[in-house]
């Protein structure tokens, strides 16, 4: 079937003119870009992180509206591939879900090679003489308003339920105020036999996460073995340059929920190791969060050459049932080896107040300002 699918009923979806009954459903519905209320810019046009890929020409220049993951990796990508790029972010923060640390450093390293605007609200869109798409930008504090002129636009600014096609209330299915499809830790929605996952429940919209949620709906629908779904240590990665990856608690959120004096902090620079220097990873590093007296891993953040694959030496751990950080003391790491600076992370772990010491001294070579 290629047209729209619809609840009617309970249990019975209406695709083009042929109903269709089934006890068991799997809800796959994904999401799709979330627009700014940008005035012009529909007129004008746009792209998105769904669109972008069918592009047969590189422009010269691009603007991204949005400072998060999908910015970073689409700006690192025009950016490499030689185009003029400007990020427009409404945060404080480029790449706010991350550690503040590690956003520093992103906008830091990355501004080596692109524009990054952060605490900027784009306003309207509309094209000039030249047939360029211009985008008039607001400082939200001082209230300056700049003019970015650009081939393109991107739109990078989030993404939201696809669910309103389906009609689920027409099926018994409760969503959030948001959209999103509501299911329980078995991945069942509020009708029985009727599973939801990937972006449709709305809880990590990342493919590894959709992978994970379809064995578990496997386990539960097929196999009927009631296994929970276990988000307490979700990975991510950015693909930029460089990389950022993290898993499990951030600092606040760790400390938040054990007190200060529960939690140390384990830190390493990349050029303190080996292979990092060879490799001049300038301003890149590993944090590691753990809880004192157990060992436990709390969370880990890392920005660098190969974050994405460092962090796999830490994943696998956390879903241990220990979840012992001595563990990667225990073993040896190969010399020259890159995973050298995960293991000196977890060996340096500190009291929060002397690591935020030590963060200050590593910004002042950086040339970046304590935040």
């Amino acid at each position: 079937y290629h047209e729209t699918a619809e609840f009617v009923e309970p249990y019975v979806l209406r695709v083009g003119d042929v109903h269709i009954t089934s006890r068991m459903i799997f809800l796959c519905t994904g999401s799709r870009p979330a627009l700014p209320p940008v005035e012009g810019l529909t007129g004008t046009g746009y792209l998105t992180s769904d669109t972008v890929l069918t592009m047969e020409r590189l422009p010269r220049s691009i603007v991204i509206i949005g400072g998060g993951y999908i910015a970073a990796e689409f700006g690192h990508f025009f950016a490499s591939m030689g185009s003029e790029v400007t990020v427009i972010g409404r945060n404080r923060r480029f790449i706010p879900d991350e550690e503040p640390e590690i956003s520093d450093v992103a906008k830091l390293l990355m501004s080596e090679h692109m524009k990054i605007l952060t605490n900027y609200e784009a306003l309207e869109v509309l094209r000039d003489g030249n047939g360029l798409k211009k985008v008039i930008a607001r400082e939200r504090e001082s209230k300056q308003e700049i003019v970015l002129s650009a081939e393109e636009i991107l739109v990078a600014t989030g993404r939201v339920s696809n669910t309103d096609i389906l009609h689920p209330e027409k099926g018994g299915i409760r969503t959030d105020k948001n959209g999103w499809i509501e299911v329980n830790e078995f991945m069942e929605t509020s009708q029985p036999g009727i599973y939801a996952f990937g972006d449709a429940d709305g809880k990590f919209l990342f493919k590894h996460v959709a992978n994970y949620e379809s064995r578990i709906v496997y386990y539960n629908a097929a196999l009927n073995w009631k296994v929970r779904a276990d988000y307490h240590a979700i990975p991510h990665a950015i693909f930029s340059y460089p990389e950022v990856a993290g898993v499990g608690m951030k600092e606040a959120e760790a400390i938040g929920k054990l007190g200060e004096n529960k939690v140390l902090i384990g830190f390493q620079r990349y050029e303190d190791t080996a292979r990092g220097l060879s490799m001049g990873a300038r301003g890149c590093f590993v944090k590691v969060l753990v809880e004192r007296g157990t060992g436990r891993i709390l969370g880990a953040h890392i920005i660098g050459p190969h974050a994405s694959i460092l962090l796999h030496e830490i994943i696998p751990l956390m879903y241990t049932q220990e979840q012992d950080a001595r563990v990667i003391l225990q073993g040896m790491h190969i010399h020259p080896a890159l995973s050298e600076v995960v293991e000196r992370a977890f060996a340096a772990v500190m009291e929060p107040a002397h690591y935020h010491h030590v963060l200050g001294h590593f910004f002042e070579e950086l040339g970046l300002p304590i935040s």
